[in-house]
């Protein structure tokens, strides 16, 4: 007797997610190619300061939120930093997923207990409807709010929901849960270098910019 939902885990743990590998590598490579192409107009003056050294020091500097603007904005802010550490968490710390890791690229790392990848996804998903209902309510937000960043919001949020409802067996077929839950990641890795989810990579280049022009300037940035 054929089991459809099995077939579809192994089509979405087989097939499906080596496409998606690719089109995630192969677009992020397109994008970073892309920005680096357009390149900038080379600065003749001398620099007063140590661009390469500033550049640097921007890229983890800008890690913490300018001042005062947390308590401008905390669900923004507090939100977005519980959002991605619980992800990270959630992602990079599942024996499941390290063991497909292991699996695709032939690196492992210990894995966390799974009271601690349950209370990071719970925590992550309780920010994201936090920072959607931001979105929604305040209106400035919703007016800047784009299609792009409803899609960031739904795809960021489907592998948090199915993984967690088919590894607690919450309802459904856990193995048809699994299924939707491997399809959502592959999803996820399809959209990543063409929407705003690129940010996760293009970040380290931005604020690395932005350090070396002002650290030729002689400025902090």
């Amino acid at each position: 007797m054929n089991n459809e939902a099995f077939d579809l885990l192994m089509w979405a743990r087989g097939p499906a997610f080596d496409i998606a590998i690719i089109i995630f590598l192969g677009g992020i490579v397109l994008r970073v190619v892309e920005i680096l192409v357009l390149g900038r107009k080379k600065d003749m003056a001398p620099p007063k300061g140590n661009p390469v050294g500033q550049g640097i020091r921007t890229v983890f500097s800008r890690t913490s939120p300018p001042e005062g603007l947390v308590k401008f904005a905390p669900i923004t802010y507090i939100g977005g930093y519980i959002f991605h550490i619980g992800f990270f968490i959630a992602f990079f710390f599942f024996a499941p997923h390290i063991a497909l890791f292991e699996d695709a690229f032939g690196i492992s790392w210990p894995g966390w207990g799974r009271a601690i990848i349950e209370g990071a996804t719970a925590l992550a998903l309780l920010a994201l409807i936090a920072l959607f209902y931001t979105r929604i309510s305040d209106p400035i937000r919703r007016s800047l709010t784009t299609f792009d960043d409803y899609i960031v919001l739904i795809l960021s949020a489907l592998p948090l929901i199915t993984g967690y409802v088919a590894v607690n067996k919450l309802f459904g077929d856990p193995t048809f849960m699994m299924a939707l839950h491997v399809l959502s990641v592959n999803a996820l890795l399809i959209a990543f270098p063409f929407t705003k989810l690129m940010h996760a990579v293009t970040f380290v280049m931005a604020r690395y910019y932005n350090g070396t022009i002002q650290g030729r300037k002689g400025a902090e940035s």
